[in-house]
This record gives C-alpha cells, sequence and structure tokens, in this order.
C-alpha cells in the first residue's frame, strides 16, 4: 500500500473536536498470512479461515506539524457451518492491536492523542437461499474499539447487516445490503454491493473486504497470471472510530 490519505479527527467528551487535519501518509508495507481449511461429515459441511495481517506504516510529516506512524497486527478468523440445503451459520472473530507513534504534534502542544489501540469483534452471520436462488444474510455485530485505559463500557459498537444477492450464471453474483450500526457516540448506515463476477477466465470483481462497523465492502479488480500468482487493485472506505484513555490527555475523548 502506499500514499495512504487519512483524515484524523480527535474531540472531547463533549463532542468538540480538537482537530481535523488532513495527512499524506507515505507508505505502508502490510502482507497476509492465510490459513484455511474444510471438512464435510454425515450431513453438515464446514469451513473454517483465519488471516493474519502485519503493518507496518512509516513515519510521515503532517500539515499541522509533527509526524506519525504505527505498526499494527490484524487478525481474522471465521467459521462457517451447513445448517441443511437452504440456510447456513456462521462466526467470525476479530483482533487488532496498532501502536502508534506520534512525535512533536504542535498543534496538540506536542502530546501524544494515543498509544496503543485494540479492536475485537464477533459476528455471527446466518444465510439463506430462496427456491428462488437468492441468498439471504443476517449478520448481528458487536465490537469494543479502544485506547489501551478506555472504559471497556464507552467502547463498545454494534449493530447488524442484511443483504441480498443472486447467482444470475455462472461467473456472475450479483446483490445489495444495508448496514446499520451504533457506533461510539454516533449512529451510521450505509448500503454497499454485493458482487463476484468473473469477467473471463483470468479477469475478475469482487469484494476485497468484508463490510462492517468500519463500512463497506469496496470493490477489487484481480488478473490471474498462472502458477497461483494473482495481482490487483482494490479500493475501500473504512473508518474506525475508537475511545480514548480514561486517564489520557483527552480522557475519554473519542479519536477516528
Amino acid at each position: 500500500m502506499a500514499d495512504l490519505i487519512v483524515m484524523p479527527s480527535i474531540r472531547r467528551p463533549d463532542g468538540r473536536a480538537l482537530e481535523t487535519r488532513r495527512h499524506r501518509l507515505g507508505t505502508a508495507l502490510a502482507a497476509s498470512l492465510i490459513f484455511s481449511t474444510s471438512g464435510a461429515w454425515a450431513q453438515e459441511a464446514a469451513s473454517y479461515t483465519a488471516v493474519i495481517t502485519p503493518v507496518n506504516q512509516f513515519d510521515s510529516d503532517l500539515d499541522s506539524g509533527g509526524n506519525v506512524g504505527y505498526a499494527a497486527v490484524f487478525t481474522a478468523f471465521r467459521g462457517n457451518w451447513t445448517l441443511d440445503s437452504h440456510s447456513s451459520l456462521g462466526v467470525g472473530l476479530r483482533f487488532d492491536a496498532e501502536d502508534w507513534r506520534f512525535n512533536d504534534i504542535e498543534i496538540l502542544g506536542g502530546v501524544q492523542p494515543w498509544d496503543r489501540l485494540y479492536r475485537v469483534g464477533l459476528s455471527i452471520p446466518y444465510s439463506y437461499t430462496t427456491d428462488g436462488g437468492w441468498r439471504w444474510t443476517f449478520s448481528p455485530t458487536v465490537e469494543y474499539s479502544g485506547e489501551s485505559g478506555a472504559s471497556v463500557s464507552d467502547s463498545l459498537e454494534y449493530g447488524a447487516l442484511v443483504s441480498a444477492a443472486r447467482r444470475f450464471h455462472t461467473g456472475l453474483t450479483l446483490g445489495l445490503g444495508v448496514g446499520v450500526y451504533d457506533r461510539i457516540d454516533e449512529t451510521r448506515a450505509f448500503p454497499f454491493l454485493v458482487v463476484d463476477w468473473r469477467i473471463t477466465d483470468h479477469l475478475r470483481l469482487t469484494n476485497p473486504l468484508s463490510a462492517g462497523p468500519a463500512g463497506p465492502a469496496g470493490l477489487e479488480i484481480s488478473y490471474t497470471l498462472g502458477s497461483g500468482w494473482e495481482v490487483g487493485i482494490a479500493a475501500a472506505y473504512r473508518s474506525f472510530r475508537f475511545r480514548l484513555d480514561e486517564n489520557g490527555p483527552i480522557p475519554n475523548g473519542i479519536g477516528e
């Protein structure tokens, strides 16, 4: 990843904004380890996927003065079980840890607004396929998002998404969905597109992410090179909101 554009925002508990600055972050390095397995027994089938993604964002200058960088590890586990010929039930677990570095932040008098952030989430998606071929999915989610030392009860987010998708022919699945989430001191709703389109034997358009509290699923176009290699480019809008340390420089504030 390179040239990530971020709009950081810090708010007091009373809602007053302390900082809203656009800054351009330099190159970030990321790599994913993906583990998956599946099994079938009797009339049941199950599949499991685990993903570990380490990220390092090199220190980069802020327009308001100073510089910022972070190192992080994003982990996710997903399991899915077939209940019968029409329905399935899944579980999604995630744990993210970020260690931020702020240096000489002039607008805050040199104070580091936050350091270690954690996100822990649980989702339970249920899917049902109608006789007409439409696949309906309902996925409730609860998530903790806060800095080390933040109040747990003030750091919870919850909500759900609903989507309907249909396979129109071999290689083309389309659908629409909506997500509604009560995030930290705000409620957010957004539509998203469900797509899996095998345009040619080598070219494919699909969603690179799962929709959730951070935003829609985005779009990715990829090209299969052969020998198991694939290249692609993806875009998505994601917004992470988190509660700040109760005893930090901005007690019980909100970062985004």
